[in-house]
């Protein structure tokens, strides 16, 4: 097939084709799921709500790859039934492999083309996780086009990720240690709320957002997907299991309706949290934010709001759902989370060369000044260098929230189904497992009763010989 035909049965997953007609098959119908075709024209930005029946402008219906017919306004639903997050991460992995492929000549549907490729990134460093997330990504859309790898396939890219795993796991270095959040400790939130100034309308709003993180365990998507009538407050009876007198407390009820494991709010889920009574009582920080909603008439809508110069505003880019205008979106939830740390102390300041080292534009200035092998030589070792630096450095990210509130759920002696309730997790979760502490904590370490064993043993030693040489001397 030649790179200037349309999309064809020969031609599986992608059009090596250049844009605008990579997309269009010989009826002149638009392919529906190609990764370098309508994403383009149905970027959410351009579309006023998620029901706009339309589609992509001019188009009443579109071509599956494999070949069936579906109304604009189906595909659109089919399309948005995937998160946003995921179909950018499918997209732009697709993207890199169709560039791959184009300056390989190779044709992604090809027997060996998918491990070639699975090799050629860990050639360059990258770690078996992204590995595997290109070959699933990559997985999909082959099947979604009538050619599934085959089983043969399959073992060879799970042998490539297998001996890439094995690499790191050599490394002197450490380079593939798993990378993951700063904890962030009920300490740190507390510096972290200290930083704000909760006597204007910002201060109060990011410290709910930041409390409401914490004790929820929240991805940084939940509390910013939170509406107004997703927190409420309620009475907790507690019975005192010294007394048996019943107490009431205050207690805030949080409902999610989506999140990253239930995207399309087919079940709900429920997170119950008592009043603390000190700095970071997320039902403090939410009466005093709801205080602001009520004095400005805002009664329905996002809870968590943009505020500009001490005001409610809805100014700024549109939301791709009408309904959140005004709402603020998980990448606010993570800078604040980011700033207020580095507000408080918590991570130390960059230095001036691994500022450079992470510098987007500093790396573009040293592969422009390289030419050929030169450039992946040294992207991967920028890559690897990266990667340690961000292992040795304290990074409180969205994440960070989710882990402190479960690693100290753990410290004070909460089961671990508890935990996996209290904090939307499977049972046997794996996730949770890699949060949790697994060690066997010090006191309980096989090897302390040991040591102790061991110096009794030598204290009876001393006695008796101490009694014997006494024994002589009299």
């Amino acid at each position: 097939m030649s790179a200037a035909e349309p999309w064809s049965e020969d031609a599986p997953l992608v059009q090596l084709a250049p844009r605008p007609h990579a997309w269009d098959d010989i009826d002149g119908v638009p392919l529906f799921l190609d990764p370098a075709g309508p994403s383009s024209a149905w970027a959410d930005d351009d579309v006023p709500s998620a029901l706009d029946p339309a589609g992509p402008a001019g188009v009443s219906r579109v071509r599956t790859p494999s070949g069936r017919t579906l109304s604009a306004a189906a595909a659109r639903r089919i399309r948005l039934a995937t998160p946003a997050n995921t179909r950018r991460g499918r997209e732009s992995r697709t993207a890199l492999f169709v560039a791959w492929c184009r300056d390989h000549g190779r044709l992604p549907g090809d027997p060996g083309t998918v491990p070639d490729y699975a090799a050629w990134l860990a050639d360059r460093g990258h770690q078996p996780e992204t590995i595997e997330a290109y070959a699933g990504t990559l997985a999909h859309f082959l099947a979604l086009n009538g050619t599934p790898l085959d089983a043969e396939d399959r073992s060879y890219i799970s042998a490539v990720v297998n001996h890439r795993s094995a690499e790191l796991a050599a490394d002197p270095d450490g380079a593939g240690d798993a990378l993951q959040a700063t904890e962030c400790s009920r300490e740190d939130l507390a510096a972290m709320l200290a930083t704000l100034d909760r006597t204007t309308l910002a201060g109060r709003r990011d410290a709910c957002a930041l409390t409401l993180a914490w004790y929820m365990a929240g991805r940084a998507s939940e509390p910013a997907g939170l509406n107004i009538r997703d927190a409420a407050e309620d009475v907790a009876e507690i019975v005192d299991p010294e007394t048996g007198e019943l107490h009431e407390l205050p207690a805030l009820v949080i409902t999610l309706r989506r999140s990253k494991t239930n995207p399309h709010g087919r079940t709900t889920d429920v997170v119950r949290i008592v009043e603390q009574g000190d700095e970071t009582c997320p039902l403090a920080a939410w009466r005093q934010w709801r205080a602001v909603l009520t004095a400005e008439g805002v009664e329905r809508g996002p809870l968590l709001r943009r505020v500009k110069n001490d005001k409610l505003t809805t100014a700024g880019r549109p939301p791709r759902d009408p309904e959140r205008a005004g709402g603020i979106g998980d990448r606010t939830i993570r800078n604040l989370i980011r700033d207020t740390a580095a507000a408080a102390g918590l991570p130390r300041p960059l230095t001036d060369d691994e500022r450079r080292l992470l510098s987007t534009a500093a790396e573009a200035a040293e592969q422009a000044a390289l030419a050929g092998a030169e450039k992946e030589t040294a992207a991967a070792e920028r890559r690897r260098q990266r990667r340690l630096l961000r292992r040795a450095l304290r990074r409180y990210s969205g994440h960070s929230m989710r882990r402190g509130h479960v690693r100290h759920l753990q410290r004070i002696g909460t089961p671990r189904h508890i935990i996996e309730a209290q904090c939307r997790y499977v049972p046997g979760s794996k996730a949770l497992a890699r949060y949790l502490d697994e060690k066997v904590p010090w006191p309980d370490n096989p090897t302390v009763a040991m040591r102790r064993a061991t110096a009794r043993g030598r204290g009876r030693d001393a006695d008796h010989a101490g009694g014997g040489r006494a024994g002589l001397r009299g």
